[in-house]
């Protein structure tokens, strides 16, 4: 996304056209993430955006180049001004409405994800995260942020890059940029097929889309106005009118984008580009329609506001109509859109791009930065207790520290890291001091043979250190005995010598797809039922877990708690309260049922 230059303060000549194509490419994305189905190639909106972005931001270096006026000073100033008063006030607004939408994992994902966001490194973030496509829409408030990423890496390595080709290469730029372009184009296409998700997020493999824009900036930089071309300009801008509009419609999501798909918006921006300043053309004249113009200009706000939007309000009324759910959605993204533009993005643009006012641009970044990027960890680290394996290795996480009651280790997967701010909790109100060395993906029990994994290792260092009062050991089971109880055994024997109590909390039932809120959107309603053959082998570890009941080892059936005889799954209370995160893991709400049979155990009563 790059924000339209206001022609008072503008490097570069004002064409309003241009910001006629931004208003394509934003309602594009826009129509995409209301209903898929309504323009399914809407998602090219953002390859739109990156050829408009590399055109500008070469446009403007070469006229400060040209003009002897070219300052890397100036240059990030300006890119502070026209973007960041606005990122900055949607990603706290998006935050603050998070927190009293999402469940405490969600909200701890959101604070993770703003933080990638601000220090420009989302598109990385998502792309260990998943698939763009499929990642879960209305938990990811952030997920749009991932282009911006991209553009700002661009913005951070191109200029300097630009003005040594300037400067030391002038008769061959044209040449470096399209030798650049190729590579990053085969880059591209050959990582769509074997990394997709590379292929997708990274900048290396979309940088070519911002180098055609820059490639056509550089090479129309001298070149007038050409009337006696005007049919050439016409029917080539026609044709790229064209090619955009078959990408909106012909490209479908999926892994096979971007790909040599890409390059069909990219090529059809770029020939609507083409024409250049003082083009009369029919495609010309469409995109500098009044109403167009003014979309384009707000364009920056828009698809700031409309991802955040969309996910809260589907998060919220997932069970609400389509209808009522796209009203909302289009009534708060215009106002929220309106008044950011014209209270924020355009007033931040003008104050900050003032010459005088650099050193001031530049302070409010740094303060900016300062503030959101211990903000989203801090809402990460308080909503979703999870130990890494450096924790681990260097003792755990650590709670309420003073202890004077006793102490705790929660100890697990990421079935015992659902309960980590549940336990946290019961901590500072028991004063007891918490140990945690949960982690997620993680395997933390022993192999009866063969050499054991360092999270064994590290984890029974820390309990034959800490000799806690409680460990209380979760995991997923049925993943983790497959059927063998062994491995629990061996864990059991090896810990006991410094563990006063152990307590074992069984396994949740587990949601069928039809479950979730996407689902429930397209009109799947409770009663859930949990699929019979995962019933089965999940029931069956957890009697393995039950019975190694005795002496000092507690268990706690949640089975009760969560579904019926006849596998009826409850997923949320008369509220709407979800009681599962996702499909195998307990929300917040999901584990406070749990919490009062923990404090039974922890007090020497029985669990149930």
């Amino acid at each position: 996304m790059t924000v339209a230059p206001a022609p008072p303060t503008a490097s570069v000549q004002y064409r309003p056209a241009i910001d006629g194509l931004r208003a394509v490419a934003v309602l594009s994305v826009f129509l995409f993430h209301l209903n898929r189905r309504w323009l399914p190639g809407g998602f090219v909106g953002v390859d739109i955006f990156f050829v408009i972005s590399g055109y500008l931001i070469t446009s403007i270096l070469l006229r400060e180049y040209e003009r002897n006026h070219f300052t890397l000073g100036k240059f990030y100033q300006r890119r502070i001004a026209r973007l960041f008063p606005a990122f900055f006030t949607v990603a706290l607004t998006t935050l603050i409405g998070a927190s009293f939408i999402y469940s405490p994992q969600d909200l701890a994902s959101a604070g993770a994800n703003l933080t990638s966001a601000v220090l420009s490194v989302a598109n990385m973030k998502y792309m260990w995260q998943g698939n763009y496509f499929t990642i879960s829409p209305d938990a990811q408030p952030f997920l749009h942020y991932w282009s911006l990423s991209v553009e700002e890496q661009f913005y951070m390595l191109f200029p300097v890059f630009f003005f040594f080709l300037y400067l030391k290469a002038n008769r061959y730029r044209t040449t470096a940029l399209a030798i650049l372009c190729g590579i990053s184009l085969a880059a591209c296409i050959q990582l769509t097929h074997t990394r997709p998700q590379w292929a997708f997020f990274l900048l290396p493999t979309r940088a070519w889309e911002l180098l055609a824009g820059s490639i056509l900036a550089n090479h129309s930089a001298n070149r007038p106005p050409s009337s006696d071309r005007k049919l050439l300009w016409t029917s080539l801008s026609l044709g790229g009118l064209a090619l955009v509009a078959i990408s909106l419609v012909a490209i479908n999501e999926g892994a096979a984008f971007p790909g040599y798909l890409a390059a069909l918006p990219v090529l059809g921006t770029v020939c609507l580009l083409a024409p250049g300043n003082g083009s009369v053309g029919l495609s010309e004249r469409l995109l500098s329609w009044a109403p167009a113009v003014l979309i384009g200009r707000m364009s920056y706000s828009l698809y700031l506001w409309h991802w955040p939007v969309f996910s809260l309000v589907d998060y919220k009324f997932y069970l609400a109509s389509p209808f009522v759910r796209i009203v909302l959605k289009v009534v708060l993204t215009l106002a929220a859109t309106t008044l950011c533009f014209f209270l924020i993005e355009n007033p931040g643009r003008v104050f900050f791009n003032d010459p005088r006012r650099r050193r001031t641009a530049f302070a409010f970044f740094a303060v900016a930065l300062l503030f959101f990027v211990p903000l989203g960890i801090s809402v990460r680290k308080a909503n979703y207790v999870n130990a890494e394996r450096d924790d681990i290795s260097k003792g755990g996480l650590l709670f309420d520290q003073s202890g004077k009651n006793g102490s705790i280790v929660l100890m697990g997967d990421s079935n015992g890291s659902m309960y980590g701010k549940m336990m946290k909790n019961i901590a500072y109100e028991r004063g007891l001091k918490l140990d945690v060395i949960s982690m997620a993906a993680g395997d933390p029990l022993p192999r009866p043979s063969g050499e054991q994994t360092p999270l064994w290792l590290d984890s029974f260092a820390v309990v034959k250190r800490v000799k806690p009062d409680f460990l209380v050991l979760v995991c997923s089971w049925q993943g983790k005995l497959n059927g063998d109880k062994s491995r629990l055994d061996m864990a059991i024997r090896e810990l006991k010598p410094y563990v006063h109590r152990f307590i074992l909390i069984t396994q949740p039932p587990m949601l069928p797809k039809a479950a979730d809120r996407e689902s429930m959107r397209n009109g799947s309603r409770p009663p859930f039922q949990e699929d019979p053959v995962e019933r089965a082998a999940r029931l069956e570890s957890n009697a393995l877990v039950k019975n190694a009941r005795g002496d000092n080892v507690v268990v706690i059936d949640i089975e009760p708690l969560f579904s019926t005889e006849d596998g009826i799954v409850r997923f949320a209370d008369r509220n709407g309260n979800e009681f599962y995160n996702d499909s195998g893991h307990l929300s917040d709400s999901g584990a406070g049922l749990v919490k009062p049979r923990v404090l039974n155990a922890l007090a020497g009563r029985e669990p149930d």
